[in-house]
């Protein structure tokens, strides 16, 4: 057939076909203007500094001391959070919500999820009329979505201000359509993502599914962690895990909410040990629940053993504590150390090593995450950990096994 024909054929109405004028986006309010500029603000730079509220970036945060100023749009205290980890994939916010207030009712094109960091109080959720809304509560600790484009809002139900901490992907979509009305004026529904059932939010899982093992040598191979399909995490401090992996005695728990593609696990590992050096893609944004410890971090570029190769300079060390949030950087090695009292416990929102739906692109997605197994680390970082440990009383409680070769 010949491309002419190929053309006309796509034109041409089929018998009884009814043609639909095509609908024009609404007109542009507060939303991107698109001048022909060059090298200038990305459209997610453009809509922070239309936010109003203070943006904090560097390499690590207390999430828990942010000062947090007043948020016209969430109608809240607020402020964000773009940590160079990020890679610009993903953001932080955190709000704060005075007793008896409520934040105005908001819906966004973004996946969001959420982290109580302190008081009690309410979630409503609904999708088109009100009367169909959903009603849930929630004290410290608390994980849920925002489920995709539904309607929602957050109501200080107790005596003290309410902290909420969110990790979403809207630097991703703004930058793509540069459109906020779009963004957060959309009326079209994701019924998969939320059906409107009331038990919607149900802290007990839909399904389970336990660990399948990951070959570490000699080539990294597909498998995943235990997951829990659930849109609720009563409290993360509580939620049960299971073993990982990762370190020693590591554990953890992945969750699937609202089938969102940034994934999300709550993770412990116990004191006087610490994790596998890895390195993985942008976004992965760990906010520290537990536990007092610190990472080691350091460029792929100057290879697995820079204390041996003399390019210690290059490698940075950051303290951490409950509060902690931290963003390792895009494809960065690093590696978590609990040098506290307690077992080191965190939960990561965000990032986009998911093992239930994965990008294609690998510019985001780790199909082959990377790893220097104990064998192979630098000599230098168990010497590290073993004098930090010393100086505070700590105990090395490494198995000897773990660091010879098989």
């Amino acid at each position: 057939m010949c491309l002419a024909g190929v053309a006309a054929g796509a034109v041409a109405p089929s018998a009884g076909a009814q043609t639909q004028a095509p609908r024009a986006s609404r007109p542009r309010t507060d939303s991107y203007d698109d001048p022909l500029v060059f090298n200038g603000p990305s459209a997610y730079r453009q809509f922070l500094k239309k936010e109003g509220i203070p943006v904090y970036e560097g390499g690590f945060i207390d999430v828990n001391k942010v000062e947090l100023k007043p948020w016209k749009r969430v109608g809240a205290l607020g402020a964000y959070i773009f940590l160079e980890g990020t890679a610009g994939t993903v953001d932080a916010w955190v709000c704060e919500i005075p007793p008896g207030s409520r934040t105005n009712a908001e819906r966004h094109i973004f996946e969001e999820q959420v982290l109580v960091l302190s008081g009690k109080g309410q979630t409503q959720v609904w999708q088109g009329d009100q009367s169909n809304m959903i009603t849930f509560e929630w004290e410290k600790g608390a994980i849920f979505p925002s489920p995709l484009n539904t309607w929602h809002r957050y109501i200080n139900t107790g005596k003290d201000p309410a902290r909420l901490a969110a990790i979403t992907n809207a630097p991703l979509l703004i930058d793509m359509f540069r459109h906020t009305d779009f963004i957060f004026d959309n009326d079209y529904v994701f019924t998969e993502r939320f059906d409107g059932r009331k038990d919607y939010f149900s802290s007990k899982p839909t399904a389970f599914y336990p660990t399948a093992p990951r070959q570490r040598a000699p080539v990294y191979v597909q498998g995943h962690h235990s997951h829990s399909i659930v849109n609720f995490v009563p409290n993360a401090w509580k939620a049960p895990l299971y073993p990982a992996g990762q370190g020693v005695e590591d554990y953890d728990n992945h969750f699937s909410m609202a089938r969102n593609t940034m994934a999300l696990h709550v993770e412990q590992f116990p004191t006087g040990t610490y994790e596998r050096c890895h390195r993985h893609g942008p976004g992965s944004t760990i906010i520290l629940l537990d536990g007092s410890g610190f990472s080691l971090l350091w460029p792929s570029e100057i290879g697995t053993t820079p204390f041996k190769d003399g390019k210690q300079s290059q490698v940075q060390l950051a303290e951490w504590k409950e509060g902690t949030l931290l963003v390792p950087p895009l494809q960065w090695y690093h590696q978590h150390f609990n040098s506290g009292k307690t077992p080191a416990r965190f939960v990561k929102l965000g990032g986009w090593n998911n093992d239930l739906y994965p990008f294609t692109t690998t510019l985001v997605s780790d199909p082959s995450r990377v790893e220097i197994d104990y064998p192979n680390e630098d000599p230098r970082v168990r010497q590290i950990f073993a004098e930090r440990l010393a100086a505070t009383g700590g105990q090395f409680k490494m198995p000897e096994s773990v660091f010879k070769k098989l």
